[in-house]
């Protein structure tokens, strides 16, 4: 696989952030979650051997949190709160393309600036690394559904749990890991929105 590959990779996974940012139906921003996670496994064999045990279980974590189990669990509460399908921005899509185009700048900045990259690594990557990182920051500024801004959040680890695999090189082994969290997240939001839910209709039973 070539840089080229590569490169189409990365701008497939912000083109999907863009859709976040835009898309206001649930259950297709889930369905932009789950082809995220799958763009996600590329970028490991990148930067890890395909024969690397380390690499395989990446993967495996990849497709169990980020294209399986966090998911399935944002579909289940949409079904089980009885969820409105659609959503509003905050803002209307000038005022986000403008956030948009500033993230952008700020990107370019940051990558200019910097000295050294892995040679595996294109700049052109690490650009919609930061721009990825960046959109799901741009989230919580112009969504309002907690649903959404759960998904803004999944977005920012992705983006770091890229960053870190980029600049793996003097970073503890397994520190990737830590870029999950956001599986966590959505288990936890989803039952303490259950047990409210629950507790609201003892109370009306009552």
């Amino acid at each position: 696989m070539n840089f080229k590959f590569f490169d189409l990779i990365y701008l497939l996974l912000v083109l999907t952030g863009i859709l976040y940012l835009i898309e206001n139906r649930l259950k297709r921003v889930i369905y932009l979650i789950i082809v995220q996670g799958i763009l996600l496994i590329f970028p490991v064999f990148q930067m890890h051997e395909i024969n690397d045990y380390h690499s395989w279980i990446l993967v495996f974590m990849i497709i169990l949190f980020k294209v399986i189990l966090t998911p399935m669990v944002m579909y289940w509460t949409i079904k089980k709160q009885k969820m409105s399908e659609n959503t509003l921005p905050r803002f209307g899509y000038l005022a986000t393309l403008f956030f948009f185009l500033v993230g952008f700048a700020v990107a370019l900045l940051i990558v200019d600036n910097l000295k050294k990259l892995p040679e595996s690594v294109d700049r052109i990557e690490v650009i919609y690394v930061f721009l990825l990182t960046y959109l799901g920051i741009l989230t919580f500024i112009v969504r309002k559904h907690w649903l959404t801004l759960i998904a803004g959040f999944i977005m920012f680890e992705n983006g770091i749990f890229l960053l870190t695999l980029i600049l793996q090189k003097g970073l503890p082994l397994g520190i990737e890991f830590g870029a999950f969290m956001d599986a966590l997240l959505v288990i936890f939001s989803a039952v303490a929105l259950q047990l409210r839910a629950d507790s609201l209709k003892h109370e009306d039973d009552e």
